[in-house]
């Protein structure tokens, strides 16, 4: 079944854009009402020269480390041992979503559990990661489980442009618009996923040991 949409010039992108993905109607599924992404939290652009920076104290997060809502560094994944280019910092509650390829899932709120063992640690991730960050230290853990959900999942797959590797852009991710029912209750589901992940982390580092 074809799927076609009619935009007039005026309501095109500043400087004109014409990607067809750009206007894809689907992009404005979910909610209309709510209060947006870019309210709630801003999206960190703190880029960081890894190379300025001591080495034994730096872990970097490549996309393959942000899993379903979970950070995960196992001895098997390892970490990225390229700290040539640069990184975004990483700070403690922030939540990292990946640009590239959305269908991935790769989405994960950033526990303060992860500092435990080095309290020094410089945290930097792939400039392929969105960071949000709390606007008002009020945690944005909530903001996890809403991102995986369906409805934002469908617009983030509508809103991917390009061919090779497809990427949704920083104003989709901003605009998403959070349904009141969930903003009234992100206190008690950040705690829930404050909660998962700390233990989620503790089990990782204890199987690690093991592994040795």
């Amino acid at each position: 079944m074809a799927f076609s949409s009619i935009v007039n010039v005026d309501a095109l992108d500043e400087g004109l854009i014409l990607a067809p993905e750009r206007y894809d109607p689907r992009r404005q599924l979910g909610h209309s009402v709510g209060i947006a992404v870019a309210d709630i939290a801003e999206i960190a652009g703190e880029h960081v020269s890894p190379a300025s920076l001591d080495a034994a104290h730096i872990l970097v997060l490549d996309t393959s480390h942000a899993v379903e809502g979970f950070v995960r560094i196992t001895p098997s994944n390892g970490t990225n041992p390229s700290l040539k280019s640069a990184k975004k910092r990483v700070r403690p509650g922030d939540v990292i979503i990946s640009r590239l390829r959305p269908y991935l899932r790769q989405v994960a709120y950033v526990t303060p559990e992860i500092w435990a063992e080095d309290k020094g640690l410089t945290l930097l991730c792939s400039t392929e990661f969105y960071v949000l960050r709390s606007k008002d230290e009020q945690s944005i853990a909530f903001l996890v489980p809403f991102l995986l959900g369906c409805d934002v999942q469908k617009i983030l797959s509508a809103s991917q442009e390009g061919g090779h590797h497809p990427r949704f852009n920083a104003d989709t991710l901003g605009g998403l618009m959070v349904p009141d029912n969930v903003s009234a209750d992100r206190h008690i589901i950040s705690g829930k996923l404050e909660s998962l992940t700390t233990k989620a982390w503790e089990v990782e580092r204890q199987f690690a040991s093991l592994v040795g």
